[in-house]
């Protein structure tokens, strides 16, 4: 079982060795191998990455073994720990007597190990004989051996895939095998020659395409390393610093926390590439949070749900299938980037906005008379020195590397001198002011800067190895994580180190280090304890990266094998010729139909796998009508993110609201209320094609016009424009406006395209005017909204 809990394991190896003594032998057996293979294929993929000793195509065979086998043994282990327990009963075992279900449970933990084997074994296979199957094979045809392996594997990836993320993906696996064997019975189009079991097998697996294609590729490398940096960054406490830094964020807003569950849920979004397991993680801190605040149940699940999904669209990882649309596109992974960047700031700019709106309109504010307010948080003394603090490090780094022309360690090396130099200079400067020494104070400065400042170092390495250096993901993510690893292996001991000689508590408060009587001696072997700690929970992250990919090596394989047998069979190519032509060719109707499909894809599916499912089918066509080919894929990846609060499957909803103990319909129908924008802006990447292919003059003028079209959209659809509740005749102005921004562009055929622009700027100032004129309560009184009591 992949675990997606978000509190830090905080117990010490000889508690977890007490645990460990305490389970049964079946436990024991199968928990030692677990660790040992999730541990061991984290240590490998940092290996291959650092060395790269073999080809990515047959790295990615052993790690479909390791990954499988690693993902059916967590399956027994959950059966060894509880055969009663029912939270994964199906409708088919729901009402079976707790005797005989406990029976089919203990059967199917047998099942799950003989599965594992079975992986591990056709992995090997593979992977020993992968110079045969990947030329003389082709040739002089496939052994027996070959065909029993690829249909195993074929098998393996349906059944794995259903297990972790249900029947969803795995029926369309299904229906894309008994559609390749069945072909010659299909009617019309649908029709072609049918496949052999010989075909399914070798498509399928053992031509080292389908389960081994470049989708098994990529999720074993770029994928991989980067779910397993994000295991590391939890298991250190990456997510714990996140909250907390958002509760403190709250304390200074009106909104309180529940623009902190938007950024928080945007930020583990991106890396988790589940809305399902972001809403989750994030949503078991945020919306209890937020219906203390007295945010109605069905909003704190609407909010969280739509937060965790639109993660998946923000740069730089975009909940992993960046990765992918680079592979697919052919081009640098910073281009994605860039190209997404508008688009996803966008869709957040929109739900931070109707989250505000709904906020004020049924009065869930918060008012705080002990924060200091943000402005005042912004501009203090503490916030000043962090900033300067900051232009330090930056400006070492910068001096060294680019001016000196020195190496990347030698410029980080010279920015951690700097910046401990000018702190030690500060801790001079103010000697005695506190009540401290200059060394009591400047080991305080080091303990509190491991906190959680330290998280930023190698988020800094990721930013600069992908956008400045433009690294490969892999080479990215190798780097951060060892990064990762250097800061916490050096910085924990480094902290109790400090605390103890500089007399401060965990929790960063000062203290009379003479009275707290810690010796030197004693300070040294705590110091060592921690190294030993934080080395021992290095491997727990490393177990828990791999445990969190371990579900995903079944589903990416299984969709290679749909996209291997629907392109085989010739239905891609079918089905863009189909929908051009039922669009009459106009691209309006492709694209509603690209968004309808998309959607209906994208029920129930990890984004990434619908994003891959919906653009091996519907690029296409809208690449013939015009639409560049980076667009296109941002198109359907927009809808396939979308469906996860789209009823009636909606599986992000489906979580928050059983967090929140809110029905799901409503639940739902306030999730398409905050995130209604999001279905609208897609369309508008299209007819403003400047937001995704940046241009000098197009871009700018394209981002403001809507971005105020988004807001002015928000208030139709909150109902709220910040100060009034509005009427049908406010909403319809507001909506005129918003899609006149927002759409505008798309007349130029009929008026031309600085005609086009002008409008769109008149609609979007016109919009923009109301809106601040309403804050300022300035707007004049003939247009402005009756005042009606907010609703409660």
């Amino acid at each position: 079982m992949t675990d997606t809990t978000s509190e830090t394991e905080t117990w010490s190896p000889r508690e977890d060795l007490s645990a460990f003594r305490e389970r049964g032998i079946a436990e024991q057996v199968l928990l030692t191998l677990i660790t040992l293979i999730g541990v061991g294929l984290t240590a490998v993929t940092l290996y291959f990455a650092w060395e790269r000793p073999v080809v990515r195509a047959k790295f990615a065979i052993g790690f479909f073994g390791a990954g499988t086998a690693l993902y059916y043994l967590a399956q027994a282990l959950t059966v060894a720990e509880d055969p009663t327990d029912r939270s994964s009963a199906t409708k088919l075992t729901a009402w079976v007597p707790d005797r005989p279900y406990r029976l089919v449970r203990i059967v199917d933990g047998f099942v799950c190990v003989a599965l594992a084997v079975a992986g591990a074994a056709t992995s090997y296979h593979v992977f020993t004989n992968y110079a045969r199957l990947d030329g003389p094979a082709l040739i002089s045809g496939f052994q027996n051996v070959d065909l029993y392996v690829g249909l195993v594997i074929v098998v393996l990836t349906i059944d794995a895939t259903r297990r972790a993320y249900g029947w969803s993906i795995a029926l369309v696996a299904v229906g894309s095998v008994l559609y390749a064997f069945f072909g010659d019975l299909m009617p019309g189009f649908l029709q072609h020659p049918g496949f052999s079991l010989e075909g399914i097998a070798t498509y399928g697996a053992v031509r080292l395409s389908g389960a081994f294609g470049f989708i098994m590729e990529i999720g074993a490398t770029w994928v991989a390393i980067f779910i397993m940096f994000a295991g590391l960054a939890r298991e250190f406490g990456a997510l714990d610093v996140i909250l907390g830094l958002g509760k403190k964020l709250g304390e200074n807003l009106r909104s309180g926390v529940v623009h902190v569950a938007v950024i928080s849920s945007m930020a583990m979004g991106s890396i988790t590439g589940s809305a399902a397991a972001n809403a989750a993680t994030t949503g078991s801190f945020t919306i209890p949070m937020m219906k203390d605040q007295g945010v109605r149940k069905d909003f704190a699940a609407a909010i969280e749900s739509v937060a965790s999904s639109g993660g998946q669209i923000m740069p730089p990882v975009m909940g992993v299938a960046a990765f992918l649309m680079a592979d697919i596109l052919g081009v640098a992974y910073v281009r994605v980037i860039q190209a997404a960047i508008i688009p996803a700031l966008l869709f957040y700019f929109s739900v931070g906005v109707a989250v505000q709106f709904a906020v004020l309109r049924y009065g869930w504010t918060t008012e705080n008379t002990d924060g200091p307010g943000i402005l005042s948080s912004l501009f203090s003394r503490g916030s000043l020195l962090k900033s300067l603090y900051a232009l330090v490090v930056v400006g070492a780094f910068y001096v060294v590397r680019f001016v000196l022309g020195l190496g990347i360690l030698q410029s980080a090396a010279a920015a951690i001198v700097a910046l401990l130099v000018t702190r030690l200079l500060q801790a001079v400067a103010l000697q005695g002011r506190n009540g401290n020494s200059v060394g009591e104070d400047f080991a305080g400065a080091i303990a509190r800067f491991f906190d959680g400042a330290h998280f930023a170092i190698p988020m800094s390495v990721l930013v600069y190895t992908l956008v400045v250096m433009q690294l490969s993901p892999m080479a990215a993510g190798l780097y951060t994580s060892l990064t990762m690893i250097g800061t916490m292996v050096l910085g924990n001991p480094m902290a109790t180190l400090a605390r103890n000689l500089g007399g401060v508590t965990e929790g960063g408060e000062s203290t009379d280090a003479t009275a707290s009587g810690v010796s030197i001696g004693t300070a040294v072997e705590r110091t060592l304890y921690t190294l030993v700690e934080t080395v021992y929970t290095t491997l727990k992250g490393f177990r828990r990266g791999a445990m969190d990919m371990a579900p995903l090596v079944g589903v990416l394989a299984a969709m290679g094998v749909i996209i291997s047998m629907l392109t085989q069979t010739g239905l891609t190519s079918e089905i863009s010729v189909r929908m051009v032509a039922l669009g009459g060719g106009v691209l309006l109707v492709v694209l509603i139909l690209a968004m309808i499909t998309s959607i209906l894809f994208g029920l129930g599916m990890p984004t990434p796998a619908a994003y891959i499912l919906v653009a091996t089918l519907l690029v296409s066509p809208l690449v013939e009508l015009g639409v560049t080919e980076i667009t296109a894929h941002l198109f359907v990846f927009y809808f396939a993110m979308l469906s996860a609060i789209t009823p009636p499957v909606a599986v992000g909803v489906a979580v928050g609201s059983r967090i929140a103990n809110s029905g799901f319909m409503i639940s739902a129908k306030q999730s398409l209320r905050i995130g209604a924008a999001g279905f609208l802006i897609p369309f508008s990447l299209v007819v403003n094609d400047s937001l995704v292919n940046w241009s000098l003059t197009g871009t700018p003028v394209s981002a403001f016009c809507v971005f105020v079209g988004v807001v002015a959209l928000t208030a139709v659809t909150i109902g709220f424009d910040g100060r009034h509740v509005l009427g049908a005749t406010h909403r319809a102005a507001y909506l005129l406006l918003a899609l006149t921004a927002l759409y505008a562009p798309a007349l130029n055929v009929y008026i031309g395209s600085g005609m086009s622009t002008m409008l769109q700027l008149t609609a979007a100032a016109i919009a923009l005017a109301g809106l601040t004129l309403t804050q300022m309560d300035r707007l004049p009184g003939v247009v402005t909204p009756a005042r009606r009591a907010r609703d409660r």
